[in-house]
């Protein structure tokens, strides 16, 4: 009975070891992230975890998801520019 106890206790230990292993290796990205209105160019302040939570400028596709994105190196600089088809960081 203490035999199997210890074996389910080092094997949920190793479980959870693996998990929290396999969670560092994690990339969020914008990419495919739900954006709104489609078919526009946006800037945003941030994504958490992401970038140092830098801006960044992205292209909202047809489907209103972000298809294409560039990280910027600061924070609240980017700015769609005047025409509405591009930004700058």
């Amino acid at each position: 009975m203490k035999f199997t106890s210890l074996t389910t206790i080092v094997i949920s230990a190793a479980a959870m070891a693996g998990i929290a292993i396999a969670s560092e290796d994690l990339v969020i990205t914008p990419m495919n992230l739900p954006c709104s209105p489609d078919n526009s160019v946006q800037c945003s302040t941030g994504l958490k975890g992401w970038n140092n939570n830098d801006d960044f400028g992205f292209f909202c596709g047809p489907r209103g998801t972000i298809i294409s994105y560039t990280p910027c190196s600061c924070q609240n600089c980017c700015v769609v520019t005047a025409d509405g088809d591009d930004f700058t960081c």
